[in-house]
């Protein structure tokens, strides 16, 4: 028991000290008995409220699961009879659907009423008219709907019914009077465990204005405890700046180690180039050194009654140029894919310079940067709202070029495109749409598309795979973001959120 100091007052001595500690210690005791007597009355009353409420659960849930049964094989029987009428298939999915939901609720109802008797009957009923349904379904679709009319005309399936009807009838009647009497219990536990509360509130604060002198000294503590607290508020501070700061050395070291990484990139991809244009160049002499051979042959050797082995003439004429023409191709792409993630490099490297943009003039600028591209294909462009952000010019200009350029790029096949951009504030961002009507991205592919190298769809138009890799990468150092949401041949939106302050040294410019 918690030991409560007692004020501090003049000392007496003899028998009056002796009785005021008495009735303190006295006093004390009955609160404890008070307590000791509400946690045991609140949890045989709680323990009594559980059991009623679990059981009106209990109740109700049987309940909902005899509606939704009965419901399943009305569901079905509906089916049936709009198949029956208009002999559409369309009727057959609820049928069907409510035919595989019947079994498994025939079990939950049997496994939540155990012993019930009018369950058996009810479950021969229901499974009755099921196994008609299913043979009426059965017999229209195979054409006989004569039959299957005959068989519903037999009244056998509305017999089982009525007889569900019936038992379902006195089961919900049942269990409604099951949750009428749980409920009532726990209110009445409920009302009961409001009297003892309020008996022992009342007497607990008859007890709390005779120690309430007493409390001096807890006050006291609580004070000392206060000051505690702040002191403890002051240390996790200072420990907070100091994991900030711990946090800002590991942000220079990993844009430190990204710098490193682009370095890297950029000296390997440089190094790449050399012995790649040393390859070029004697295929090139390979090449021509081959057509000489050829051209020797032919004007020399065979005309001097030289024979040539067909395997060496296969080699000269077909085998070396096909094997020529591979390295060329692949030559040309490595070279290609050296020269994209030089520019990568690069522009990773290359330093931002934030500045306020009118969005509205340069997406329109970046769209008469295509209007001859949109002409040819017979392009509509629209340009809408756009918020002004600020950031940096070129980094903006690459984005949206690229957006507007691969909604082109990908038109539908046979319909004309058509491309919408928009914008507006969400709070300290800037969201833009790019909006088309073109072949659309799958799914599966939505993320794909943002990856190096990788391409989404048919290959039949020019690209390595890089553009939107770009534009994910500088989004993100300006802060921002990109996602795609898109229908297969409907269209796609690609979403570009941004700072409308860009963030640098860790302040927002503008």
């Amino acid at each position: 028991m918690l030991s409560i100091p007692r004020p501090s007052r003049p000392a007496v001595s003899g028998p009056p000290s002796t009785l005021y500690g008495r009735l303190e210690r006295l006093s004390l005791a009955a609160g404890a008995l008070i307590m000791l007597g509400i946690v045991a009355a609140s949890a045989v009353i709680a323990a009594r409220t559980d059991r009623d409420l679990g059981d009106a659960a209990h109740a109700q849930l049987s309940r909902a699961t005899t509606v939704d049964l009965l419901q399943s094989v009305i569901t079905a029987e509906t089916g049936q009879r709009g198949f029956l009428l208009t002999q559409r298939p369309a009727y057959l999915g609820n049928y069907a659907e409510a035919a595989k939901r019947v079994p498994v609720l025939l079990d939950q109802i049997d496994a939540l009423l155990p012993g019930d008797p009018d369950l058996p009957p009810w479950r021969t009923a229901i499974e009755e008219k099921m196994a008609e349904l299913a043979k009426t379904v059965q017999l229209a679709s195979d054409g006989h709907m004569a039959d299957a009319i005959a068989l519903v005309q037999t009244d056998r399936g509305k017999q089982d019914m009525d007889t569900a009807r019936a038992i379902f009838g006195r089961l919900a009647a049942r269990e409604q009077l099951a949750i009428t009497t749980d409920l009532d219990s726990s209110r009445a536990g409920t009302r009961l465990l409001v009297i003892v509360d309020a008996v022992a509130f009342i007497l607990l604060v008859l007890l709390a204005m005779f120690v309430s002198n007493s409390l001096r000294g807890t006050v006291q503590k609580l004070r000392e405890s206060e000051e505690n607290l702040q002191t403890a508020n002051r240390e996790l501070e200072s420990g907070r700046e100091r994991l900030e700061a711990a946090v800002a050395e590991r942000t220079a070291e990993l844009t430190d180690a990204n710098d490193e990484i682009q370095r890297f990139a950029y000296i390997v991809s440089h190094d790449l180039r050399a012995p790649l244009l040393n390859i070029i160049g004697f295929t090139g002499e390979l090449e021509d050194a081959t057509n000489r051979l050829n051209r020797f042959v032919a004007d020399n050797l065979e005309p001097a009654g030289i024979t040539v082995p067909p395997d060496v003439r296969a080699a000269s004429n077909e085998d070396l140029p096909e094997a020529i023409r591979f390295i060329q191709t692949s030559t040309a792409k490595m070279d290609r894919l050296i020269t994209a993630i030089l520019r990568l490099s690069r522009e990773g490297r290359r330093v931002l310079s934030p500045e306020r943009l009118d969005m509205e003039k340069l997406l329109g600028g970046v769209i008469d940067s295509v209007r001859h591209q949109a002409e040819a294909a017979g392009a509509e462009l629209s340009l809408g709202k756009l918020p002004a952000i600020v950031a940096d010019r070129l980094a903006v200009e690459q984005v949206f070029s690229n957006l507007v350029e691969n909604a082109l790029k990908y038109a539908a096949a046979g319909r004309a495109p058509r491309i919408v951009l928009e914008g507006r504030r969400q709070g300290g961002f800037a969201r833009y749409e790019v909006r088309d009507n073109g072949r659309g991205i799958a799914e599966r592919d939505r993320e794909r598309v943002f990856e190096l190298f990788r391409r989404a769809g048919p290959q039949n138009t020019s690209g390595e795979g890089i553009g939107l890799a770009h534009v994910r990468a500088l989004l993100r150092r300006m802060g921002g973001s990109i996602d795609c949401e898109s229908v297969p041949d409907v269209g796609s939106t690609f979403i570009v959120r941004l700072p409308v302050a860009m963030v640098q040294n860790g302040a927002p410019i503008g």
